[in-house]
């Protein structure tokens, strides 16, 4: 009991309830958003939206790259307590974004017209999808400098006003007709507003003189982030997209419900991960063993994720029936198996998080080989929705596997940081 508060009261305690509490209300009213979604659609034009949901989460690669960058400089920075150099990064970060974003988002353009013949689905849809660059490039800004300023309680009221705003806004489009594209209005029109939201939440920042900060190897040291989260997110949304191509318009549908369930452990953990991040990379920095850190968060997220699979296998109809209805029904016996791969991605996302946390895995190209691992399985394994979300769980296993013998270094360059600070 005096472990348990402790750990309570201690920063990691705080910060990971607070931001627990408030991610999972944002993600309530996101599944939520989906769960209505798949109601008023169907499966056919659910498991369209779905797709382009999974586009959007591969764009959103720089989101949590960036994010994790911009938290870890700010994190940097707000241990000296150096206002001025997070305002320099805060604004230079979006400037670059936008940059960025409009030769993405022409890129996009041409892209659209590949995918709506290779899926295929309308290319206007394709285009609203590529107007979440633009979110891509700024939401992580404003939000990184709130994660790495420990703003947790600010962070968490940005994504839910972007989640309830998602939901009413789509609700209202699709009840008056627009179908699928009303459901993109409301995830436009939400991220505008969460950007204006948590930009203002810094106003603490803003209103500080900005002095011009020096980020190193901050291009060399973002490649790491880039690719790990470009691998995740891949693996995390491709599985969709791949289904689209290899089922009917139905069963893509119904697959597609079973991967949003499975994606619901992904999400609910995540929130602890992102506390994890700006602490033990402040540790990292004071020359301090963040390796505690790691240790409690590691055991908080498997025993969330055990306790979700223990769920999802003993009440599979239940949980389909209640979220997505009857007609979904037919995925029930397979939601264990998303389940445990989602739980298993959902650990390995952690184990990069941390060591990139501490400026680990900086040879990161090697993940590539677990995304051409899953899509070799799913290319494979596509006969029936049963054998499709194995190879996607066998993959994730791999995957996890792989991120153990990660952790067999971490001691090791623990080790190394502190000799070279001495």
């Amino acid at each position: 009991m005096v472990n348990i508060k402790k750990h309570l009261s201690s920063e990691l305690g705080r910060g990971t309830i607070v931001l627990f509490v408030m991610m999972n209300i944002y993600f309530f009213f996101s599944f939520l958003f989906h769960f209505i979604m798949a109601r008023q659609l169907g499966p056919a034009d659910y498991g369209v939206l779905a797709v382009l949901f999974s586009l959007m989460y591969i764009y959103g690669v720089p989101t949590e790259a960036l994010q994790n960058l911009v938290a870890r400089y700010t994190a940097k920075f707000n241990l000296k307590k150096q206002d001025g150099k997070i305002k320099n990064l805060m604004l230079r970060g979006l400037k670059k974004g936008f940059i960025v974003s409009i030769f993405l988002f022409g890129v996009g353009i041409i892209l659209a017209e590949i995918l709506a013949y290779f899926l295929p689905i309308n290319f206007w849809l394709f285009v609203l999808a590529n107007v979440m660059i633009f979110g891509s490039f700024s939401l992580p800004v404003v939000r990184g400098v709130l994660q790495g300023r420990k703003k947790f309680s600010l962070l968490g009221y940005g994504m839910i006003t972007e989640s309830v705003l998602k939901l009413l806004i789509a609700v209202v489009f699709v009840y008056l007709g627009f179908g699928v594209f009303g459901a993109m209005y409301g995830a436009i029109f939400s991220v505008l507003i969460g950007f204006i939201v948590s930009f203002e939440f810094n106003g603490k920042i803003l209103k500080s003189k900005e002095k011009k900060a020096d980020f190193e190897d901050a291009r060399l040291e973002s490649v790491p982030y880039f690719i790990s989260m470009f691998v995740i997110l891949l693996m995390f949304g491709i599985d969709v997209i791949l289904a689209k191509r290899f089922f009917s318009a139905e069963k893509a549908g119904q697959y597609a419900v079973l991967s949003m369930l499975g994606k619901m452990i992904y999400f609910g953990t995540m929130s602890i991960s992102k506390v994890m991040f700006p602490l033990s990379s402040e540790k990292y920095d004071k020359n301090e063993n963040p390796l505690l850190i790691f240790k409690k968060t590691f055991l908080v997220i498997t025993g969330l994720c055990v306790a979700a699979i223990l769920l999802y296998f003993l009440f599979p109809e239940l949980i389909v029936g209640i979220l997505y209805g009857t007609k979904y029904l037919s995925v029930a016996p397979f939601l264990i198996y998303s389940a445990i791969a989602f739980s298993l991605l959902a650990m390995s996302n952690f184990i990069f998080l941390y060591k990139l946390s501490i400026g680990g895995l900086k040879k990161s190209y090697f993940l590539f080989t677990y995304l051409i691992i899953e899509i070799t399985l799913l290319s494979i394994f596509r006969n029936s929705i049963k054998e499709y979300i194995i190879a996607f769980m066998v993959s994730n296993i791999i995957m996890f596997i792989g991120s153990l013998f990660l952790l067999r270094t971490a001691k090791h360059e623990q080790i190394k940081h502190n000799n070279s600070r001495v």
